[in-house]
C-alpha cells in the first residue's frame, strides 16, 4: 500500500504543470478501470507505441459499454489530457496486481492533492470513525445519499451498496473505483434531496453519510423541496434555505429499514440552532429516534476547521432508553494544522458511543426530560462539564522573573543611549 501511495505520488509530481491534479487522478482512475475491465486490451495498449495509446483506451472504453454505463466507459475529455503522460500511467497500471489497494491508495491522494478545496470526500479519520462505530456490515445493505468517492461506505465492506452522487466527475470516479474492488453497488448520479433514485419502499440496514455542510438552496429548490417524500416534520409554505442539515437527517431516516441505524456527520448548529432544525430535533426526541450525539474534534475534515458532529438515529431503539452524548473533541493528534485519529481513537470513540464506558467523563447518558428542561437544545457542552486544569502560578517565581526582564530592558536602553549619543 505505501508503495503504491509512493509511485501514485510520483505520477502526480511528473504531471505537473503538464496537467491538473484533479485531471491526472481521473485519468489515472480510468486506465485503472480499463485494465481492471478489459485486460485483453489493455494489454494491447502496454505494448502499443505512443501516438496511439489514447485511441486505443478510447477503443476499450467503447466496448465495455454493454456492461457499464456509457459515461464511466468515455475516456476523459482531451483538452484534459497531456498525450506523455498517458504511457507513464500505463506503465504503472500494468504493474498492479491489486485493484483494491490501488483504489484505496487513489482516495489517499484524492484527499491528500485535492483536500484542502474539497470537503465532499471522507478522509481516513472518518473512515476510522465510522467504520469502528458501525462495525461489520457482510450481512447488511448499506445507503449513502452523498457519496463522494464512496470511500466509508466501500470500508464497510456491505453486501450491497446503494449511492447517489450529484457531482458528475466525482461519480465517475466513485464507478470505477468500486469497480477496481469487485464492489456489489448500484451508483446513480442525482442530487438525492431532489430528485432521488431509490423509491421510498427500498430501505437499508445502515445509513452512513457526510453531506454538504450547512447546505444552503436556491427558491426553485425550496420550491421544489416541499414535494419532497422524505419529510417527515412540516416545512410550512417553504423550505428555509439553509434548513440543509434537517433535511438530510430527515431523507436518511426515510431509507432507514424498521431495524435500521443512520450514521450522519452535520455541522454542531443543528444541535441548537432554532427555526425548522429545532423542530426537526424535537420530531427526533419525540419519537425517539436519536441513539447517540458524538462531538468530534476540529481540523478532522479536509477544508475546514470546523468541529463536526455525528448524529447516530436508530429506528429501533429501546423506548425510554437515554441518548448517548460523547465529547471526543480533545481526541487525536495534532499534526501541522489538522488532527489525526488512529484506529485505537476510533475504537474509544465506538465504545463510549456503546456506553461500554460509563465511568468516563467524555461520556453521559441523558433521558429525554432533562434535554427537554434544556428546550431540547442537543449541545453536549449542556450536558457534559469539561474541567479545566488552571495552572497555580508562584506569585514570588513570577515576581523575580519579571524583575529580571526589567533589568535585561533597562540595560539594554543605557547600551542604546550609549550608541545614540556616540553617533549623534
Amino acid at each position: 500500500m505505501d508503495t503504491l501511495t509512493k509511485q501514485l505520488s510520483t505520477l502526480m509530481d511528473i504531471s505537473r504543470g503538464a496537467m491538473e491534479a484533479s485531471h491526472t487522478l481521473e485519468l489515472i482512475v480510468y486506465i485503472a478501470f480499463i485494465a481492471k475491465e478489459n485486460p485483453e486490451s489493455f494489454q494491447a495498449i502496454v505494448n502499443s507505441g505512443h501516438a496511439k495509446q489514447l485511441n486505443m483506451l478510447v477503443e476499450a472504453g467503447q466496448a465495455l459499454t454493454a456492461t457499464h454505463p456509457a459515461e464511466v466507459c468515455a475516456a476523459p475529455n482531451q483538452y484534459r489530457i497531456d498525450a506523455r503522460m498517458i504511457n507513464q500511467i500505463v506503465s504503472f497500471i500494468a504493474q498492479v496486481t491489486d485493484f483494491d489497494a490501488l483504489a484505496s491508495a487513489l482516495r489517499d491522494l484524492n484527499a491528500q492533492a485535492l483536500g484542502r478545496f474539497d470537503v465532499s470526500s471522507a478522509n481516513q479519520n472518518m473512515e476510522n470513525i465510522f467504520s469502528a462505530l458501525i462495525g461489520d456490515c457482510s450481512e447488511k445493505t448499506v445507503y449513502d445519499g452523498a457519496c463522494g468517492l464512496a470511500r466509508v461506505a466501500s470500508s464497510l465492506n456491505p453486501k450491497a451498496l446503494y449511492l447517489e452522487e450529484v457531482n458528475q466527475s466525482t461519480y465517475l470516479s466513485a464507478y470505477r473505483l468500486l469497480t477496481l474492488e469487485n464492489r456489489h453497488f448500484s451508483l446513480v448520479n442525482t442530487n438525492s434531496l431532489l430528485e432521488p433514485a431509490f423509491d421510498q419502499k427500498l430501505q437499508f440496514d445502515v445509513v452512513v453519510m457526510e453531506p454538504p455542510m450547512s447546505q444552503r438552496f436556491s427558491a426553485d429548490e425550496r420550491r421544489m423541496l416541499i414535494e419532497a417524500p422524505f419529510i417527515r416534520v412540516p416545512v410550512g409554505k417553504a423550505v428555509s434555505a439553509n434548513a440543509g442539515d434537517s433535511l438530510w437527517v430527515q431523507q436518511a431516516l426515510s431509507h432507514l429499514n424498521e431495524t435500521g441505524k443512520a450514521y450522519i456527520l452535520l455541522p454542531q448548529g443543528i444541535l441548537f440552532r432554532g427555526g425548522y432544525d429545532a423542530n426537526v430535533r424535537e420530531y427526533l426526541l419525540e419519537n425517539e429516534l436519536l441513539e447517540a450525539v458524538i462531538g468530534l474534534p476540529a481540523s478532522i475534515l479536509d477544508g475546514t476547521s470546523i468541529p463536526p458532529v455525528i448524529l447516530v438515529l436508530n429506528k429501533n431503539k429501546p423506548a425510554g432508553s437515554p441518548v448517548v452524548f460523547v465529547d471526543a473533541s480533545d481526541m487525536g493528534r495534532d499534526e501541522k494544522h489538522r488532527v489525526t485519529i488512529t484506529q485505537q481513537d476510533a475504537k474509544l470513540i465506538a465504545e463510549l458511543a456503546a456506553g461500554q464506558r460509563v465511568d468516563d467523563e467524555r461520556y453521559k447518558a441523558v433521558f429525554i426530560p432533562e434535554i427537554r428542561q434544556n428546550n431540547n437544545e442537543l449541545s453536549i457542552s449542556r450536558y457534559i462539564d469539561k474541567e479545566i486544569e488552571v495552572e497555580e502560578l508562584n506569585l514570588a517565581k513570577e515576581l523575580k522573573i519579571l524583575k529580571s526582564y526589567q533589568a535585561d530592558f533597562d540595560q539594554s536602553q543605557q547600551r542604546l543611549t550609549q550608541l545614540l549619543t556616540k553617533y549623534q
